[in-house]
C-alpha cells in the first residue's frame, strides 16, 4: 500500500472537531479501501462525484483497471488495446466514458428515441453525394433503373442491417437488389448505393444470390456472378474485390472482412489499407470439425417463421456441424473459429493464419448445458456470433430451453445466451426467465436481454421492448409479470425538463403466438420501451422480418418497413445551439444525481 500514490500520503493531522468535511483528512489508504466495495457502476459514479481527490483516485492508473475488471471482465484489456496510442490518462476518461454509457443503459435513461418509417423521401436525413456515381454512389433518384419512387407503397422494402449507429435497407429488396440505402442514425446523413455493372447481369442473375454487410466503416455487398464492392463510409470512397468464388459469410470490422466460401468453406480475408488482396487462411489443417464441404446460411428455422434477424451462421451440409467466425477487434492478425457439433463447442484462435490456442466449453458448465437444452422448442439453432458488451464479449447463441428449471433459484421459463470473451478467452452464460413457445427474437447487451412484448393502454396495443435482468439466486425474488399485471412503460416522448423519461402505464399482453413467440409472462424486468408502430399488425404480418439489435449506444426494434431507435449518452441530440446547450445540462444532472446522496 505505500507504493501507492506516494504524493498523496498524508502525515497524520489532528482533525477539527467542528468540521463536517471528514473525507478530505482520510488517510489514501482508508479511502482505497472505500473503494474496493464498490461494486456498481452507479455506485462508482457516486464515488466519483464525492470530491476531486476521491475522483483522482478513482482515475488513477494504479486503481481503475481493477475496478474495470470487476465490473467487466476484459474492459481494462480492450481500453488499452483500442487506445495503445494515448496516455494513461485518457485512458481512465475512456474508462469514465464507457462507465457513464453502461449506468445509462442499465438505468434505461436514453437521451432520444424516435420511430422511423423507412422512405426514400425522408426530411430527416441528408443526402450524401461525396462518393461519385462511378463509384457506385447515387445522387438523385432518377439514376437508378426501374426504381418508381411515387409506388413506395408497393415495394418489397427490407430493414436487413445495423451497426454502430447506421441502418442499412433495401427500397426494392426483390426487384432491386443491389440498390441499398444506408442511413446514419447519430449524424442524419443517407447514403445511397447503386452496384456498378450490374446492367450487364441478366434476368435472374440480377436478382439471385446478393450477400451484404455492415460494420463500423465498411459496407459490403456482392454477388458471385458480378463480383464484390466495398463502401467505406468515413472515406466516401469504394474498392472492387475479386474473390475467388461464391461466398455465403461476410464478416467485418473495423477495415477487415472475412468471407466464407460456399462451395468448399474456404475462408479468405481481405483489409481496406492492405497491399496483398485477398489472403486465404487454412483453418481446416488445425480444426478438425472444420472439414471442408459446401456450406448453407444458417437460421432460425421454424415453419411459416422468417429469420428473425441478418445475424446467423453457418452449417456444413455434409456434417451439420455449426460454424461461425469472429475477428479480434483490436488485433486485425487474430481470428476465432467457433464450431457446434452437438457434442462439443469450440472457439479456436488463429493467430497469423496459424492455430494458437482452442478452447473447449466444459460440460458441466451452464454455457454447455444450455446448448444441449436448446434443442427442446422444436427448432434447430444456428450459431449467431454478435457482440453483446463493449469490453470483447461476443454472444453465439441465445435460446429458449423450455419450462423446467435451468437455474438454482427454481424459476420456470429460461432463455439461455451461450458467451465468449475474446479478451479473457473465456465462455460464460445467462439466464433470463420469460416464458415462451420457442425462442424469441432478442438482443443481449450488458446483461440485459431485449425482448419485443406487447403493452395495451386506452388507444390499443402497442409494441412494447422490454429489458430482462439476467438470473441471480443470491437475490432477492425478482416480481414476475403476468399477462394482465400493469406495466409501466417509458414513453418514446420526452418531457422538456428532464432527461429521465417519461413512464405510462400499460397493461402486459399475452399476443396469439402462433406466427411468432410472445411472452406468456416476463420475470425480472430491468424496464420497458415504448416502440412506435402497430403492435397488433407487427403481430400478425408473416412477411414482415422482425428483430432487434443495438449496442453501447444505441437499441434498435425493427418490423418490417418500421423501425425505433433509442440513444444513449449524447448521441443523438438536436444540433441547434440552444436545444445542445439544455440537452448537456440534463444530461449533467442526470449523472451528477447519481452521487447526491453520497457527496460530502
Amino acid at each position: 500500500m505505500k507504493s501507492l500514490f506516494p504524493s498523496r500520503r498524508k502525515p497524520p493531522v489532528q482533525i477539527p472537531t467542528d468540521t463536517q468535511d471528514l473525507f478530505a483528512h482520510l488517510p489514501t489508504e482508508l479511502i482505497i479501501l472505500v473503494l474496493e466495495q464498490l461494486n456498481t457502476s452507479s455506485d462508482i459514479i457516486s464515488a466519483l462525484h464525492v470530491c476531486r481527490n476521491w475522483r483522482d483516485i478513482l482515475l488513477s492508473p494504479e486503481i481503475w483497471p481493477s475496478i474495470a475488471d470487476r465490473l467487466a471482465p476484459g474492459l481494462t484489456t480492450h481500453i488499452r488495446e483500442r487506445n495503445c496510442s494515448v496516455n494513461l490518462h485518457a485512458q481512465a476518461k475512456v474508462f469514465q466514458s464507457a462507465l457513464n454509457l453502461h449506468h445509462l443503459y442499465q438505468s434505461g435513461l436514453f437521451s432520444h428515441a424516435r420511430h422511423h418509417v423507412v422512405r426514400l423521401n425522408d426530411g430527416s436525413f441528408t443526402l450524401s453525394k461525396q462518393v461519385s456515381v462511378e463509384s457506385g454512389g447515387v445522387h438523385s433518384l432518377a439514376e437508378v433503373p426501374g426504381l418508381d419512387p411515387l409506388s413506395e407503397e408497393l415495394h418489397v422494402t427490407h430493414v436487413r442491417l445495423y451497426s454502430h449507429g447506421r441502418i442499412a435497407w433495401w427500397p426494392e429488396a426483390w426487384h432491386l437488389p443491389y440498390f441499398a440505402v444506408v442511413d446514419d442514425l447519430r449524424a442524419k446523413v443517407r447514403r445511397m448505393f447503386l452496384f456498378p455493372g450490374q446492367a450487364e447481369l441478366r434476368g435472374e442473375d440480377r436478382r439471385r444470390g446478393w450477400k451484404t454487410a455492415l460494420g463500423e466503416k465498411l459496407f459490403v455487398l456482392g454477388q458471385e456472378d458480378a463480383g464484390v464492392c466495398v463502401w467505406h463510409l468515413e472515406r466516401d470512397e469504394m474498392k472492387f474485390v475479386e474473390l475467388p468464388g461464391g461466398f455465403d459469410r461476410c464478416v467485418v470490422d473495423g477495415e477487415r472482412l472475412l468471407f466464407i466460401g460456399r462451395r468448399n468453406a474456404e475462408v479468405w480475408l481481405w483489409e481496406w489499407a492492405g497491399e496483398q488482396g485477398v489472403r486465404e487462411i487454412d483453418v481446416a489443417g488445425d480444426e478438425p470439425r472444420y472439414v471442408p464441404g459446401p456450406v448453407r446460411m444458417g437460421g432460425q428455422i421454424v415453419q411459416g417463421y422468417p429469420r428473425p434477424a441478418p445475424k446467423w451462421g453457418l452449417r456444413f451440409q455434409d456434417t451439420d456441424v455449426k460454424v461461425d467466425f469472429i475477428l479480434h477487434p483490436n488485433d486485425w492478425r487474430v481470428i476465432f473459429v467457433v464450431t457446434w457439433d452437438e457434442v462439443d463447442l469450440v472457439v479456436s484462435e488463429f493467430y497469423g493464419g496459424c492455430m494458437r490456442a482452442r478452447m473447449v466449453c466444459p460440460r458441466e458448465h451452464l454455457a454447455y448445458r444450455g446448448m444441449v437444452r436448446s434443442r427442446t422448442d422444436n427448432a434447430v439453432h444456428y450459431l449467431r456470433t454478435d457482440r453483446c458488451d463493449g469490453h470483447g464479449g461476443y454472444v453465439l447463441m441465445t435460446a429458449w430451453v423450455g419450462e423446467e428449471p435451468m437455474c438454482d433459484a427454481g424459476h420456470r421459463g429460461s432463455i439461455v445466451s451461450v458467451c465468449f470473451n475474446v479478451h479473457t478467452s473465456e465462455f460464460s452464460a445467462l439466464v433470463h426467465h420469460a416464458s415462451y413457445q420457442r425462442t424469441p427474437a432478442a438482443h443481449l447487451w450488458d446483461g440485459l436481454l431485449a425482448v419485443r412484448v406487447a403493452g395495451e393502454d386506452q388507444n390499443g396495443l402497442k409494441p412494447v421492448v422490454a429489458l430482462l435482468k439476467p438470473c441471480d439466486a443470491d437475490e432477492g425474488n425478482e416480481a414476475t409479470s403476468q399477462p394482465g399485471n400493469p406495466m409501466p412503460v417509458r414513453l418514446i416522448k420526452q418531457p422538456s425538463n428532464t432527461i429521465t423519461p417519461a413512464e405510462g402505464n400499460m397493461t402486459f399482453v399475452s399476443e396469439d403466438g402462433e406466427i411468432r413467440p410472445r411472452a406468456q409472462s416476463l420475470h425480472g424486468m430491468s424496464h420497458a420501451f415504448e416502440a412506435g408502430g402497430d403492435a397488433r399488425q407487427a403481430g400478425t404480418d408473416a412477411m414482415k422480418a422482425e428483430w432487434l439489435s443495438g449496442d453501447d449506444k444505441t437499441l434498435v426494434y425493427v418490423a418490417g418497413r418500421d423501425y425505433t431507435v433509442w440513444m444513449f449518452g449524447e448521441d443523438g441530440i438536436p444540433k441547434e445551439k440552444k436545444e445542445v446547450r439544455l440537452w448537456k445540462e440534463r444530461f449533467k444532472n442526470a449523472i451528477a444525481s447519481t452521487g447526491r446522496g453520497t457527496r460530502a
